[in-house]
């Protein structure tokens, strides 16, 4: 009988040790040794101009000058470091390309000219049933968000809570007969 008491009462004093030792500051939800970064919410939208809006007309595609409006969503919050403006042909993260670099103030508003994105993609001219997307790669630092990634979804894709007025993630651009 008294072995028995000894033996769980040593127990308890072991589990009690070990409880109290196993826990840190560090433990929670995220531990403060990961390190989480504060991405700026950019959005992403395209103004109207010259009567055009997300369409090239093969027809008219000379006269097709679109401008894309890069903005932080929540004004007031720190900016990001730089973005570069990237664009997408047919949704296909293989084929992303930079359109504009080194962008710094916010809001700017880019200019997008047909004959910028035959340039870009190296070909002689659009073709009727083409998307070219227009989309943020983020740098906070010297680390880069990138809006087409090859693996998982890009810095602003996915993105819920978000009010879908006033927000983009991307503009698509269509190319039509």
């Amino acid at each position: 009988m008294k072995f028995g008491k000894i033996t769980i009462v040593t127990v308890l004093m072991v589990t009690c040790l070990l409880s109290l030792t196993s826990c840190s500051k560090d433990d929670g939800a995220i531990p403060e040794r990961i390190g989480i970064e504060d991405v700026p919410v950019i959005t992403t939208n395209l103004v109207k101009n010259n009567g055009t809006l997300d369409t090239i007309f093969l027809a008219s595609q000379a006269a097709y000058q679109g401008q894309i409006k890069i903005a932080m969503y929540f004004p007031g919050q720190p900016t990001p470091s730089k973005i570069d403006v990237v664009v997408r042909k047919n949704a296909a993260a293989t084929n992303v390309k930079v359109f504009q670099a080194d962008v710094t103030s916010y809001p700017a508003t880019i200019t997008v000219t047909a004959a910028q994105i035959n340039t870009l993609f190296a070909q002689a001219q659009l073709t009727s049933g083409d998307t070219y997307d227009f989309a943020p790669d983020i740098y906070v630092g010297q680390k880069k968000y990138q809006a087409f990634p090859l693996v998982g979804l890009g810095n602003g894709q996915g993105v819920t809570g978000m009010s879908s007025i006033g927000f983009g993630e991307y503009v698509r651009v269509r190319i039509r007969p």
